[in-house]
């Protein structure tokens, strides 16, 4: 699956910011705590394909996934090269 922030629902934003307690626009912060963060949005975007992947689940997911997870808007722009 290919993701893009443009995927999100306004409900996905609203549940990431609930979560992380910090706005999604931090994501380009480097010096804001990206840990819940990161959880928020693995999760957000691994139930659109499974509705039932809770935020346990995403907690259990090695770095390494949610960094493809999250690196995968990259991948998806051929103009991002």
């Amino acid at each position: 699956m290919s993701f893009t922030l443009e995927d999100l629902t306004l409900g996905d934003v609203e549940d990431v910011e609930k979560y992380a307690g910090q706005p999604l626009a931090s994501l380009a912060d480097a010096s804001s705590n990206k840990g819940r963060l990161m959880t928020a949005l693995a999760w957000v975007i691994k139930r659109k394909e499974d509705p039932k992947f809770s935020l346990e689940d995403a907690k259990k997911m090695p770095m390494g996934d949610i960094t493809k997870l999250l690196n995968s808007e990259d991948e998806a722009d051929p103009t991002q090269e």
